[in-house]
């Protein structure tokens, strides 16, 4: 993973929702779309589905409506291709030189006689916390490992745990106990949270790795099957490609193409095809390199989402539809 795609990581699994900011100058957007294209991938990779899009400099267009109207369709339609929901994302015009619509309402004139929207600081407030999804087993995604105390940085997906319970390291299958000085119930479902643990090498934990239950342990596999859009270049059979999911990354080849599929009903268009298209959507087989920690996209939304990248570019991202188990 690159270090432009890390910080983004790091600062999005602790959102929400997000912001993105483009630039209104005439030639600049359309320069950064290709690294727009990619954050905007990644992002909604980890599951952010609510988005602010800050169309920074505008005062350089002159608050032209024109400009802003023809960035909101180019993105938009980015957007939409992806999987975001019109409803869900909110595209406001400001500049950060004068912090014109930033904090407060507009009140340049320029800008007023057009637009009367939220100001970003408007749109932030208006995310909606994240769904408590306490009934499902316990997941927590490890970010970091820190200290000689060994504690470990991690977000709660789903689930709570009582603690001082013991739980499994994942993919490794191996015990380990959350001390107890903690209050006596975590439900933090949504939050990153700083934990120690006991009873466990901190040598062989790392980013990436699981905690789940012992009685519900997440699945681990080798092979998986996923719905994709193929964002840019077309998908071949036998392909290599890396797999992004969460903060981890693994190399994979795409064994099948089971099927290309209708963009707006999922339905079955080709069976077996050898080639998809970029704007395509497709139902296709994946083996890693190795096993990974993941979840059906329908039964943990969370852990359930992929990217698929090659030669530095993202080429598709989708969900999982079927893991075959490889227990240990």
């Amino acid at each position: 993973m690159s270090p432009d795609l890390y910080n983004i990581f790091t600062s999005a699994s602790q959102s929400n929702g997000s912001i993105l900011v483009v630039n209104a100058n005439k030639g600049e957007f359309e320069t950064g779309f290709d690294k727009t294209r990619e954050h905007v991938l990644f992002i909604w990779s980890l599951g952010i589905t609510q988005l602010g899009v800050a169309v920074n400099k505008m005062d350089t267009v002159n608050w032209s409506e024109e400009r802003f109207e023809e960035i909101k369709t180019k993105l938009g339609l980015f957007l939409k291709q992806t999987g975001y929901k019109e409803s869900d994302v909110t595209f406001v015009p400001c500049t950060g030189l004068s912090s014109e619509n930033l904090a407060t309402k507009a009140n340049e004139s320029l800008l007023t006689n057009w637009y009367n929207g939220p100001c970003l600081m408007d749109v932030i407030d208006s995310f909606k916390p994240p769904e408590r999804v306490i009934s499902k087993p316990w997941r927590l995604c490890i970010i970091d490992v820190l200290g000689s105390g060994f504690s470990i940085v991690g977000r709660v997906e789903t689930g709570q745990l009582r603690v001082g319970n013991k739980v499994l390291v994942q993919s490794q299958g191996e015990l380990i106990q959350i001390k107890n000085e903690l209050p006596q119930l975590i439900t933090l479902v949504g939050d990153l949270i700083s934990v120690s643990l006991t009873g466990y090498d901190a040598q062989t934990i790392y980013s990436g790795c699981i905690l789940s239950e012992i009685s519900l342990p997440i699945s681990i596999t080798s092979v998986i099957e996923a719905r994709v859009v193929v964002i840019d270049f077309p998908i071949v059979r036998g392909q290599q490609v890396v797999l992004h999911y969460q903060n981890t990354y693994e190399s994979a080849v795409i064994s099948r193409i089971l099927a290309e599929l209708n963009k707006s009903t999922g339905l079955v268009i080709m069976k077996n095809p050898r080639i998809i298209k970029k704007n395509t959507y497709a139902l296709i087989k994946i083996i890693l390199s190795r096993p990974i920690c993941i979840e059906v996209y329908s039964d943990i939304r969370q852990l359930g989402r992929v990217m698929l990248r090659s030669g530095g570019t993202t080429i598709a991202t989708g969900l999982v539809t079927k893991v075959n188990f490889n227990k240990k």
